[in-house]
């Protein structure tokens, strides 16, 4: 399996260092187990109840994985400042829960943004492949 360490941490101390999340950071589970076949399969999650993401790795390319690990720092940010609570969602799915609709429509911006700019600084530095 592709060595997600230091590209994770990386990513998270440059989203930190710029505010787009909070440190500490939460567990970080690798998943590898398939998620099945096509297009609609999970990729990750951020789970409020125990503080943690889990990324589903098994058949993605590396910087898809990263991305989703972006945007689900951005709903770790949204947990520990209280907008997760604040915001009163209660699903998963966005054309049920016009609160979740900001939520993720936050998370999908600066989490992208973020990622685009972590990948531009590291390819100048040099320092990851």
């Amino acid at each position: 399996m592709f060595n997600y360490l230091p590209y994770a941490k990386s990513l998270a101390k440059f989203m930190a260092d710029r505010g787009y999340t909070v440190r500490p950071f939460p567990k970080i589970i690798l998943d590898n187990e398939s998620q099945g076949d096509g297009v609609f399969v999970k990729t990750g999650y951020f789970d409020p109840d125990s503080n943690g993401i889990r990324l589903f790795v098994n058949g993605r390319h590396p910087k898809d994985v990263l991305r989703t690990l972006a945007h689900e720092l951005i709903h770790w940010k949204q947990q520990k400042t209280g907008a997760l609570a604040d915001s009163g969602y209660s699903g998963d799915e966005i054309t049920e829960d016009k609160n979740l609709v900001h939520l993720e429509a936050e998370a999908y911006l600066k989490g992208n943004m973020a990622f685009r700019a972590w990948t531009e600084v590291e390819r100048k530095r040099g320092d990851l492949k």
